[in-house]
């Protein structure tokens, strides 16, 4: 009898492993790094040491049968959690998201550091690829660049995301948000790339709904007129393509030579300066039906004094002074 029972006790010690290996573990609420590279044993080792999963030997088993790609990333375990859920969140790369806020008016290069900051991609990789024509026309974009076109809205992403996933989702977001917009854009005789360009200067302009129509009929009528914009937005942006914005606007920068300065240049400038929301993308279809050419803004309400002819802007101009003195 004894012989028997000596072969029995292992195969008996080996089921009863099997089974408190595949027990689940309780997790105090946990994100665990999987570096992207290393191999199957080592992620076991990771995960293991992380205290996610009982035993290596269970992983290895599910592993051994299933044979999928474990992924790359960020990985968040809380409560009880077995390593047939630990070893699924991995093969599908269900990875741990952060949350992206992108705020109307952001331009790519303000995207670009909220990306850096909330470890979604590195800033210079995100630039390469917003600024890139290539990817831009491979969106059907006769642009240069993303501009305008990444739609500011609230995003979630997992950590070390491709620049591509990024600028894919926030395009696609965007041809959703505009779908009952866009086909009223050739109705009033623009392209896509105009739209938005005015779209995006009348966001940077102003944050009052009830003036974004004036600001574009400004536009409108400055265009027709043949005369510059000299919208301080564009300069702005024109300082922040060649990394020279230090956060005001100085006279000399008005005369700096960039085809997206209007103050020295006619029409609308290269590209969209910024990604405009809804409301500015609705009001560069519908300006009001005014005549006014200028406005100037009111720094302490942030309005701005609206007018048709230039001696009445000046006036504009001298009472706002006088109100500040």
């Amino acid at each position: 009898m004894r012989k028997p029972l000596l072969l029995v006790l292992p195969a008996v010690a080996l089921s009863f492993y099997l089974v408190y290996a595949f027990l689940p573990v309780y997790v105090e609420k946990k994100t665990v790094e999987i570096p992207y590279g290393i191999g199957a044993f080592r992620i076991m080792e990771i995960l293991h040491e992380a205290g996610v999963i009982r035993s290596r030997l269970a992983f290895a088993l599910i592993h051994a049968v299933k044979k999928s790609k474990l992924e790359a990333g960020e990985y968040e375990f809380e409560g009880y959690v077995t390593p047939f859920e630990v070893y699924e969140k991995l093969s599908k790369g269900l990875r741990k998201l952060h949350k992206v806020v992108v705020v109307e008016g952001s331009d790519i290069y303000d995207i670009a550091e909220i990306l850096h900051r909330a470890g979604v991609c590195r800033r210079e990789d995100f630039l390469a690829y917003a600024t890139s024509e290539k990817v831009a026309r491979g969106y059907g974009l006769t642009s240069s660049t993303m501009e305008g076109f990444l739609f500011p809205d609230t995003y979630y992403f997992s950590k070390n995301t491709h620049p591509i996933k990024v600028i894919d989702t926030m395009f696609r977001n965007f041809l959703k948000k505009t779908a009952e917009l866009r086909p009223k854009v050739a109705e009033k005789g623009l392209t896509l790339e105009e739209w938005v360009t005015v779209a995006s200067m009348i966001e940077k302009e102003t944050f009052w709904e009830d003036e974004k129509p004036l600001i574009a009929a400004v536009i409108y009528n400055r265009l027709k007129r043949r005369m510059k914009l000299q919208i301080d937005p564009t300069v702005i942006y024109a300082l922040k393509r060649r990394g020279l914005w230090e956060g005001k606007l100085t006279k000399e920068h008005l005369s700096i030579d960039d085809p997206y300065n209007t103050y020295l240049y006619f029409g609308l400038p290269p590209t969209p300066i910024c990604n405009p929301g809804l409301s500015s993308l609705k009001a560069a279809l519908n300006p009001a039906k005014v005549g006014y050419l200028y406005f100037v803004v009111d720094p302490k309400r942030r309005r701005h004094l609206f007018s048709t002819t230039y001696s009445q802007h000046r006036r504009n101009i001298a009472r706002i002074k006088r109100r500040y003195r």
